[in-house]
């Protein structure tokens, strides 16, 4: 029994449920918390790839946001001619936050979603470039950053050293400053990382890899990338290191302007049951000493 926390599933996508079932589990859960249920919408990268198609346009995001919204208010929508609409929706609020990483995502969750998770990376000259981004889109719907809820989802990964840390991180930090279009942002961390030729052995992780089920096996794909490098794109996209030094990281975006974290954890296929404990135990400990909270 709770009375504060909030239910927060992240994240769903808008083509593995038509968006009148997904609205219906989502007002499922939203009666198990009535007002403090939240839902994450992003274009299902991964959850498509292992169906065999493409994640979803910003186009059909659109679509499905502003269809959800109509649903849990109880309003109807039009289906293809046929007027449906959620016949047991409580009308309570549900925020609905756009998961983004690339600039036009970004954007378009400013403009029509009650909040965005940002998968972009944890760099101070990174949040500055991203929040320009979000208000731009803000500005559209007549809103400002402040009528936003922004969340920093951040792959994390901490250990006694930080040079275990950092060979934990490897498959991680590859995939988002090497691989995929997150590296763009790394324009405004001051890095200059190197062009790498992928091997094959990294594209034949499965599902892909930065979830891989053998994340020993992913470890050794990344050799190719040196040590140093891991290290720089660590430092700009994770929170990545020993106890103390993800505290003091944590103090120091806090004062560039983040204010809430969404801890992602490097395993997919692995609980997040370290670093839960490592958090209460080791990091909240020294965030509260420091007079955070």
């Amino acid at each position: 029994r709770t009375s504060r926390l909030a239910l927060f599933p992240a994240v769903t996508n808008p083509f593995s449920r038509h968006v009148s079932v997904l609205a219906g589990a989502i007002q499922t859960v939203a009666e198990l918390a009535p007002g403090r249920t939240k839902v994450v919408m992003g274009t299902g990268y991964t959850s498509a790839s292992t169906i065999g198609r493409t994640p979803a346009t910003l186009a059909e995001m659109r679509t499905c946001i502003t269809a959800l919204r109509k649903l849990l208010a109880g309003e109807a929508v039009d289906f293809q001619g046929t007027p449906g609409r959620l016949a047991y929706a409580a009308g309570r609020p549900v925020s609905l936050l756009m998961a983004a990483s690339g600039p036009k995502a970004i954007e378009l969750a400013g403009e029509i979603a009650d909040g965005v998770m940002l998968l972009v990376g944890f760099h101070r000259g990174i949040v500055d470039a991203v929040l320009t981004h979000l208000e731009r889109g803000a500005r559209r719907s007549g809103r400002r950053l402040e009528d936003l809820e922004i969340v920093w989802a951040v792959r994390t990964g901490i250990a006694a050293t930080m040079a275990e840390a950092r060979r934990q991180a490897r498959p991680t930090v590859v995939h988002q400053g090497i691989m995929r279009v997150h590296s763009r942002w790394l324009e405004h961390t001051g890095l200059s990382i190197p062009h790498f030729d992928i091997p094959a052995s990294v594209l034949n992780i499965y599902p892909d890899l930065s979830h891989a089920q053998d994340w020993e096996q992913a470890i050794a794909a990344t050799s190719f990338v040196p040590d140093e490098i891991i290290a720089e794109l660590c430092d700009a996209l994770g929170l990545v290191g020993t106890p103390e030094h993800c505290a003091r990281r944590i103090i120091e975006m806090t004062a560039a302007g983040v204010r809430c974290l969404y801890v992602m954890a490097f395993q997919t296929f692995v609980g997040p049951a370290q670093e839960i404990r490592t958090f209460r135990d080791e990091v909240f400990p020294r965030l509260k000493t420091a007079g955070y909270r």
